[in-house]
C-alpha cells in the first residue's frame, strides 16, 4: 500500500514537471517574438528612423534606406517630408485640418484654408533637437509646425484689407506667410493713413501695420524673434492658400466695394474714352485743316503754273511780234534798197516795156478825163477839128516826154 502510494507521487511529480516546463517554454517563446520587431529594422527611402539603444541609452539616427540592427533598442520614425493641411482638401478631395483664423488691418476677420510641405532635416545635430523636444512626427507637427503657421498667418493679417487680401494682395499674403514661417516673424511699426472709403466717398482713418526695412535682417525687414524652423532645421514650402473664407458683413463689405470699384473703372473708362476721343476730334480736325491747306497750296500751284505759262505764252508772243516787226522793216527796208538799187542801176528792157505801158495807159485814162477848151467862131463848123487835132497832138506830146 505504502509502495503503491510512493509511486503514484512520483508519477505525479513528473507530470508536473512536464507541465512546468512546457509553460516556460511558451513563456520564452512569446516573448522571443514579441522582441522580433526590435532585433532589426529596415527603413525605408521616405523615412527617417532614430534608434536608443537599451542599458547604454546610445542614439542613431538613421537617414538612408536599408536594414539596421536595432538591437533591442526604442525606435522613432520620422518622415522626411509631410504636408500640413489646415481646412483644405487632401489628395483625395477630402477635408483635411482646420482652416487658420485671421483678423486684417480694417478689422474684417475671415478663416485661411491652405496648405504647406514640411521637410524635416537629415544632419544629426538638428534631428537630436526634435527627438529631444517632440520625440515623435506627430507631437511634431501639432505642437511646433501648426502652432508656428497659426501665429505667422495671424501676424499677417494686419499687413492688408480684407479687400486687398482678397485682390491685388491676395499674392502678397503668400509670400508673407513663407518668409516669416522661414526667417521669423515681422517687426511692424504701425502708421495713420486717411483713406477715402470707396462705397460711402468719406474720409476715413486707418491704422496700418508697415514692415520695417533693415538690410542685415533676413529677406531684408526686421523680426520681432527667429524662426524656430531654422533652429531645428525645418524647411517650409509649397504654401498655398486655396480659399478666404469671409464673415458674411465682409462678404458684403467686399461686393460692394467691387462695385464701387467697377463704378471707379467704368468712369474711368468713360473719362479715357473722351480723352481719346477729343484727341481724335482734334487730329481729325488736323488732318482736314492740312487737307484744306494742301487743296489751297494746290490750287495755289495751279494758278501760278497757269499764270507762268501765259506769262511765258505772252512772252513768246511779244517776242514774235517783235520779230515779225523787224521782219516787216527788214523786208520794207530791203524792198526800198532794192527799188532804190533798181532805179539808180536802171530798169531792164521788160520792165521798161511794162513801165511805159503802165505809163501810156495811165495817161491815156487822164487824157480822156481833160476838157479841152473850144474856140467857136462865127461863120463856119469847121475850125472845132482843127482844135480838136492840136489837143490831141499836145497830149502825145506830153505822153512822149513822160515816157523819157
Amino acid at each position: 500500500m505504502i509502495v503503491d502510494d510512493f509511486v503514484n507521487l512520483i508519477v505525479m511529480l513528473n507530470v508536473s514537471r512536464k507541465r512546468i516546463v512546457g509553460a516556460v517554454c511558451a513563456v520564452f517563446a512569446v516573448v522571443v517574438l514579441s522582441m522580433l520587431g526590435r532585433i532589426g529594422e529596415d527603413v525605408k527611402n521616405e523615412t527617417i528612423v532614430v534608434n536608443q539603444f537599451p542599458f547604454t541609452g546610445k542614439m542613431d539616427y538613421w537617414t538612408t534606406p536599408g536594414w539596421r540592427g536595432q538591437r533591442f533598442g526604442k525606435t522613432t520614425v520620422y518622415h522626411k517630408t509631410e504636408q500640413l493641411w489646415f481646412g483644405a482638401t487632401d489628395e483625395g478631395n477630402r477635408p483635411n485640418g482646420t482652416p487658420i483664423p485671421v483678423i486684417f488691418n480694417d478689422a474684417s476677420d475671415g478663416l485661411i484654408y491652405g496648405s504647406l510641405r514640411v521637410k524635416l532635416p537629415t544632419d544629426i545635430e538638428h534631428l537630436s533637437r526634435i527627438q529631444t523636444d517632440y520625440n515623435g512626427m506627430d507631437r511634431l507637427m501639432n505642437d511646433l509646425v501648426k502652432q508656428t503657421v497659426t501665429k505667422v498667418i495671424y501676424a499677417s493679417g494686419p499687413l492688408m484689407s480684407a479687400f486687398e487680401s482678397y485682390a491685388e494682395k491676395k499674392n502678397d499674403l503668400i509670400e508673407y506667410i513663407t518668409d516669416q514661417l522661414n526667417n521669423g516673424v515681422y517687426k511692424t511699426t504701425v502708421k495713420t493713413e486717411e483713406t477715402v472709403d470707396p462705397i460711402t466717398g468719406e474720409k476715413k482713418t486707418t491704422k496700418v501695420a508697415t514692415l520695417i526695412p533693415d538690410e542685415n535682417a533676413p529677406g531684408g525687414f526686421k523680426r520681432s524673434e527667429s524662426s524656430p524652423f531654422k533652429y531645428y532645421g525645418i524647411e517650409i514650402g509649397q504654401v498655398s492658400v486655396s480659399k478666404i473664407d469671409y464673415s458674411d458683413k465682409v462678404k458684403q463689405q467686399i461686393s460692394q466695394q467691387q462695385e464701387a470699384n467697377m463704378l471707379i473703372q467704368t468712369s474711368k473708362a468713360k473719362a479715357a474714352a473722351a480723352v481719346q476721343e477729343a484727341i481724335r476730334a482734334e487730329e481729325e480736325g488736323k488732318a482736314k485743316a492740312a487737307q484744306a491747306k494742301w487743296e489751297q497750296e494746290r490750287i495755289k500751284a495751279t494758278e501760278v503754273t497757269k499764270a507762268e505759262q501765259e506769262r511765258e505764252v505772252s512772252r513768246l508772243a511779244a517776242e514774235k511780234a517783235e520779230f515779225d516787226k523787224k521782219k516787216i522793216i527788214a523786208e520794207g527796208q530791203a524792198e526800198a534798197e532794192a527799188n532804190r538799187l533798181k532805179v539808180a542801176a536802171g530798169l531792164t528792157p521788160q520792165e521798161r516795156a511794162e513801165w511805159d505801158y503802165k505809163t501810156k495807159v495811165g495817161v491815156a485814162e487822164a487824157i480822156s478825163k481833160v476838157q479841152l477848151p473850144r474856140i467857136v467862131t462865127a461863120g463856119g463848123a469847121g475850125n472845132s477839128n482843127a482844135m480838136d487835132a492840136m489837143g490831141l497832138k499836145m497830149l502825145l506830146d506830153v505822153s512822149e516826154k513822160l515816157s523819157k
